[in-house]
């Protein structure tokens, strides 16, 4: 949100009341706190013109002419009619899903600050240099999505006799996120990686090609582009993050006894 020029400030706070009438059409009022928020959605330069008198006064203007729109709508047939009432009834349908999902990403929210606060997701100092002792070593790697084992196996079958990977992964791999970068996923250290390929990763040699390997999101097909050994200072806030979630997986998993999971669309399973 862009804030108030200086001098706008010093106007409205002269003007009264946050909520006072500014000027009305019919039935319809505009008020300092809507004239206040309309101005923050135009440019920063156009808000210091508002501060001026002419500014303000062309600016109400637009505004005017806003409210003598929609009250002349309001007034007409159209408000009415069988097209408005269904589509504002799919807009409030709409707005209720939206208003949903805000919930109850505010309510995960604030569980999962609860948990912090409780010191169940608290990582220690000693635990992130033991991990780092163990896991110091960060991969850069790409891989090819395939759909079936079958295209996975032609796939590191090109790979291996010499076609270029990043090509291959442009040209067939499903994972759209990496595709267009040549496969090259996100450098990870131990544990940053699905599980399915990560112990795969780690026995890689550079430059080798490894798959097909099996995983929830298809079959992939492997190469290393990269390993190097990260300091402590380095790998610091990266361990912190994982070692945390690792242990926010183990109360999900805790919970997942009272709330079992269960996919009853076949397509999914």
């Amino acid at each position: 949100m862009k804030a108030l020029p200086f001098l706008l400030i010093l106007f409205f706070a002269a003007c009264g009341p946050k909520d006072a009438v500014v000027a009305k059409v019919g039935p319809l009022k505009i008020t300092q706190s809507e004239f206040q928020r309309k101005l923050l959605q135009v440019a920063s330069n156009y808000q210091n013109y508002v501060a001026t008198p002419n500014g303000r006064r062309q600016f109400l203007d637009i505004l005017l002419r806003e409210k003598l729109v929609l009250a002349a709508a309001q007034a007409s047939s159209t408000s009415k009619s069988a097209d408005y009432r269904i589509q504002l009834e799919r807009l409030k349908a709409e707005e209720d899903e939206r208003l949903r999902e805000s919930r109850d990403d505010l309510l995960v929210r604030l569980w999962i600050d609860d948990l912090r606060r409780q010191g169940s997701l608290k990582v220690g100092e000693d635990e992130i240099r033991d991990y780092h002792k163990k896991h110091d070593q960060e991969f850069v790697v790409r891989h090819i999505l395939c759909s079936s084992a079958q295209e996975a196996e032609e796939m590191a079958k090109k790979a291996r006799g010499g076609a270029n990977f990043a090509v291959l992964a442009k040209q067939r791999s499903l994972d759209g996120a990496t595709a267009l970068d040549g496969g090259r996923m996100q450098a990870s250290l131990d544990g940053e990686f699905i599980p399915e390929i990560e112990d795969i990763v780690r026995r890689m040699k550079v430059g080798e090609v490894a798959g097909p390997v099996k995983s929830k999101f298809g079959y992939h097909v492997l190469k290393k582009d990269a390993q190097k050994s990260l300091t402590l200072a380095q790998a610091h806030g990266r361990i912190a993050r994982l070692l945390a979630k690792q242990k926010l997986d183990r109360t999900l998993q805790a919970v997942q006894e009272k709330f079992p999971v269960e996919v009853v669309d076949e397509q999914f399973k």
